[in-house]
């Protein structure tokens, strides 16, 4: 059919009492399409909360890990003189350079797990495509990267009421 005489169309057949409607192919495609795309894009936006949960929880879990493991350390070197922003950036400043050595590393591996899962998916009957777009991988680094300064902040917090006495007093 003509694109420009389907309005001309469709007035005639509301006219006619005996059809009862019209399916238009391309216009059932495209519902069928903006539906798909409103659930993936649904899908999608779960999937980046529970990731930057996770993300969140590991790097939370791995300073708090630190500081309490050198949090003699860090309170021997306030006393010495050091201020809060100094042991503030030994610890924080490893865990920015662990992330930023992962972040490479976790793309690597987060392709190659990407590329066994659609390869198991297909067969004789369907062929899903693996496509990462460099969008995707930004996403997910800023995803990550918004987790750790969420988490060092929060450190942070914890490093700045270090009870200096209390820590320096417990025996080993």
């Amino acid at each position: 059919m003509d694109f420009a005489e389907r309005n001309r169309f469709y007035a005639a057949v509301k006219a006619m009492p005996a059809i009862a409607g019209v399916a238009m192919r391309d216009t059932a495609l495209q519902n069928f399409r903006d539906t798909m795309a409103e659930h993936m894009n649904l899908s999608i936006f779960i999937n980046v909360i529970f990731a930057a949960i996770i993300a969140f929880g590991v790097v939370y879990n791995s300073a708090r890990v630190s500081l309490s493991e050198r949090s003699r350390e860090l309170a021997s070197l306030r006393v010495l003189g050091f201020t809060r922003a100094e042991i503030s950036l030994i610890l924080l400043g490893e865990i920015a350079i662990l992330t930023i050595l992962a972040l490479p590393l976790g793309v690597a591996i987060g392709y190659q797990m990407g590329r066994l899962i659609m390869a198991q998916f297909t067969n004789e009957v369907y062929r899903l495509s693996f496509v990462v777009k460099p969008a995707t991988i930004a996403w997910a680094w800023l995803t990550v990267i918004a987790a750790t300064i969420v988490s060092s902040l929060l450190v942070r917090r914890r490093l700045d009421r270090l009870d200096l006495v209390a820590v320096l007093k417990t025996p080993e």
